[in-house]
């Protein structure tokens, strides 16, 4: 069932339409809804929920003609249902985002993919998105506070009953519980027959199951180089804790992986409109110098579980000319270069880790074209024709697996942790 709201756009008075594919998850968290006004660019930012349409001031009557388009929580759109110009009967006739999917999709069943997995999210991650961010600013503090830390987590669990949790470690351990939590929650079981997750795997074993002794040589030369706890204390755990809490924006772009497309960009004509570009590109940005600032830990670990010792860097029989100090050495596109030689690491990480859009950010090179949801990436300040397009669901999607990435990452830190504990 579809239903339909009118608004306009307070600074040109541009009429809409949105029709509101519903179901039961408006009962448990506001609906986003991100609007680019084709009229004059204004970015609008409103949601539903069981109180109809926010905020009230933007509501307006039914026009003869309004710019129409669809809304679902969770699936991305078809052209045929973004911005389309219609009268009264054109708009009577508009269908469903499911129905539009249906017809494109020939063996996409909502039912038996993201329809399922949304309805977990919605009654497991979602009620909870909030207790990452509300945890962060305890385990940030010097020393933390392991009383206040337990307090806090079991007043967010609703727990009646707890037991203080005994030191650091301990509280440590519970905020990077919640990061696996996290985790399980968004990977998609299509997700495990991918390279990336049995690269993971890989690494999990090796951390679990080597001799403690190779472990702890591997973990003292990524100490060299890096200091693992301040990326997750400056890096790692703020985006993760400020993307998590706003999940739910990111939904429509996950259709991509729920259907089986994992490499970016995956030339998919969808619109989404939860999101809009500029946050994207934030989070883009954001997780973009986590995970690059993260390699020396992940080129380490993959070195000593594939050639024994984390300063051998080995590409098809061939030391790579450097220790692991020189690879850390090395700028972004230096270290992406690297990465690239190695099959795990480039499958990995270089579909997520595209220098044009981050350099297109950082220097205020981009480019919305709202009618298509083209983002263009103008990479090159000197030659402004030079440029990355990716639809905005693409970016989303990245955003997704980059988060992914950066989970692992936090859990496999940890697994290390814990075995260096144990000694």
């Amino acid at each position: 069932m579809t239903i339909g709201e009118y608004f306009k756009c307070p600074l040109c008075q541009e009429d809409f339409c949105i029709k509101l594919q519903m179901d039961n998850t408006f009962k448990l968290y506001d609906w986003p809804i991100h609007i680019s006004c084709p009229n004059c660019g204004n970015e609008m930012d409103l949601f539903f929920n069981s109180n109809g349409l926010q905020p009230k001031e933007l509501k307006c009557n039914e026009a003869e003609e309004c710019v129409t388009m669809g809304y679902s929580a969770v699936l991305p759109l078809t052209k045929d249902l973004y911005f389309q110009k219609l009268g009264r009967a054109g708009r009577m006739v508009f269908a469903s985002p499911f129905m539009n999917l249906s017809r494109s999709y020939g063996k996409f069943d909502i039912t038996a993919t993201i329809g399922n997995w949304a309805g977990v999210l919605s009654h497991s991650l979602i009620p909870y998105r909030h207790y990452l961010l509300g945890l962060l600013p305890l385990i940030n503090h010097s020393p933390i506070n392991v009383t206040a830390f337990s307090t806090k987590l079991a007043q967010l669990c609703e727990a009646t009953n707890h037991k203080p949790l005994k030191d650091e470690a301990d509280c440590m351990d519970a905020f990077v519980g919640l990061h696996y939590a996290v985790y399980r929650y968004l990977t998609l079981d299509s997700y495990e027959g991918t390279s990336m997750k049995k690269f993971f795997n890989q690494l999990v074993d090796y951390v679990e199951k080597a001799d403690v002794r190779q472990v702890e040589k591997m973990h003292q030369t990524v100490a060299g180089v890096m200091s693992t706890n301040a990326w997750l204390m400056k890096e790692a755990f703020e985006i993760v804790s400020v993307i998590v809490n706003e999940i739910q924006l990111l939904l429509p772009s996950l259709f991509l992986p729920s259907i089986g497309y994992y490499n970016p960009p995956t030339g998919q004509e969808l619109y989404i409109m939860t999101v809009g570009y500029q946050k994207l590109n934030k989070w883009y940005a954001e997780l973009f110098e986590a995970l690059v600032h993260m390699l020396p830990f992940i080129v380490g670990l993959n070195n000593a579980m594939k050639n024994g010792d984390a300063d051998v860097f080995m590409v098809n029989g061939t030391q790579w000319p450097g220790t692991l100090a020189d690879f850390s050495k090395l700028n972004t596109a230096g270290r992406l270069a690297a990465i690239n030689l190695d099959v795990a690491l480039r499958e990995t990480y270089i579909p997520v880790l595209n220098n044009h859009i981050r350099n297109a950010i950082q220097h205020n090179g981009v480019v919305y074209q709202v009618q298509t949801q083209l983002v263009e990436y103008h990479y090159d300040t000197t030659n402004n024709q030079l440029h990355d397009d990716f639809r905005l669901i693409d970016v989303g999607f990245m955003i997704y697996m980059q988060l992914l990435h950066l989970l692992e990452a936090i859990q496999l830190i940890s697994n290390v942790d814990k075995r260096m504990r144990a000694i």
